[in-house]
């Protein structure tokens, strides 16, 4: 019987790896795609998303605020997460935390670009069924400066 809790425990770990790194994904995905049902699903009703020392947005509906005023001001946004690294030690409690690296482009109205890159800290929370982001926080970001567009600088 032993055997058998273990590899049932081991299904959970699995399981649960699986769904944070979808749920970093989905955050990739509803933000750059502007898809409001899924980025909603993405966090937990009393969620935190820690964008910088000034921007620091408490409860679903400040954070889907804060993502639409994003999309107005960017046209185009690409983000994408390497190296995500989950911490399962809470599991048996529903919680975990995670770490990964971003990297995103964001397109301006004047149609130039500027890539940038930072570290997501995540705090997670299993919640109505599935995994959400109940904290992230944005550490070491920076724009690395503007991207220039070959065919624009070609019809100069």
């Amino acid at each position: 019987m032993t055997e058998l809790r273990d590899v049932v425990a081991r299904l959970e770990r699995v399981e649960a790896e699986l769904a944070l790194h979808r749920l970093a994904d989905n955050y990739c995905v509803a933000a750059d795609h502007r898809d409001p049902d899924l980025w909603r699903e993405v966090w937990t009703p009393d969620a935190v998303w820690d964008t910088g020392p000034d921007h620091v947005f408490t409860g679903i509906d400040a954070i889907c605020a804060a993502v639409r005023e994003q999309w107005r001001a960017f046209p185009v946004m690409r983000h994408g997460t390497v190296g995500h690294v989950v911490d399962l030690t809470g599991l048996a409690e529903g919680v975990a935390t995670g770490r990964s690296d971003v990297i995103f482009h964001v397109n301006f109205d004047d149609g130039t670009w500027s890539t940038g890159v930072g570290t997501y800290l995540d705090e997670y929370r299993h919640h109505d069924g599935r995994w959400r982001i109940a904290r992230r926080t944005v550490s070491g970001a920076r724009e690395l400066g503007p991207l220039h567009d070959r065919e624009r600088t070609a019809e100069s």
